[in-house]
């Protein structure tokens, strides 16, 4: 991970650094790089580091705009579900003894190629079954919906106001749902220990849990928020 660098005035710079909160840790990612740490269950911290190399950087085609946009959203879905996957190993079983043995047998099983295919497999189902379910739940869902009242209200703008605030309140229903989960609120919380950790880097402040703790849980850049915001537009 890159180190903190010192900023004139104290004030707050972009540092192309991003992240996630996962299963009891945080994901940051800068540039052709990007770093996974998890507390397991023993309350060690593992921490993974991974050289990737994305699209953009293989073509210019990758980098026109729109097309870009794309090609960095799948990408970012892609390394979130990984992590998430790897963070939530550590956490599959109430045996983590009973559950790394099994794996490791499993693993015996298949030779590395065969291992990373089936991987591999299992990324773009779960990358799939997420575009799938976020397109059927916060788009075809509202638009159903919106042709029912359709039937009783002739009037386009109004109906697409009506729409709007359909979706928005299924988008609210489903995080309010979420985060009655214990699990999910235990990722709501990393969420804003990165906000934190991020906050204090681009202050230019040396990284320590004294100093991360003075800042603040918010991050203009938070993807939610961004996400937010697409959704009322």
């Amino acid at each position: 991970m890159p180190q903190p660098f010192s900023l004139t005035g104290g004030n707050m710079k972009y540092s192309g650094v991003g992240g996630q909160a996962v299963m009891e840790g945080v994901m940051m990612k800068n540039g052709d790089r990007y770093a996974v740490a998890v507390r397991k269950p023993d309350k060690d911290i593992e921490v993974k580091v991974v050289d990737y190399v994305s699209m953009a950087s293989r073509s210019v085609f990758f980098r026109v705009p729109i097309i870009r946009g794309v090609v960095n959203f799948v990408e970012s879905l892609v390394i979130g579900v990984k992590t998430l996957t790897y963070s939530a190993s550590f956490y599959d079983d109430e045996e983590p003894e009973k559950a790394e043995k099994e794996k490791k047998e499993k693993k015996k099983e298949r030779t590395p190629e065969q291992q990373k295919r089936a991987d591999d497999a299992a990324m773009i189902g779960t990358v799939l079954f997420s575009l799938v379910f976020a397109i059927a739940l916060f788009m075809m869902l509202p638009a159903f919906i919106g042709e029912l009242i359709d039937k009783v209200i002739d009037n386009r703008i109004i109906m697409s106001a009506i729409e709007g605030v359909i979706r928005l309140g299924i988008f609210l229903g489903y995080v309010a749902l979420i985060s009655l989960m214990k699990d999910i609120q235990r990722v709501f919380m990393y969420h804003g220990a990165e906000h934190k950790t991020i906050n204090c880097f681009e202050a230019g402040v040396p990284l320590t849990p004294e100093n991360v703790k003075k800042y603040s849980r918010y991050h203009k850049r938070c993807g939610t928020r961004f996400l937010f915001i697409v959704m009322i537009i």
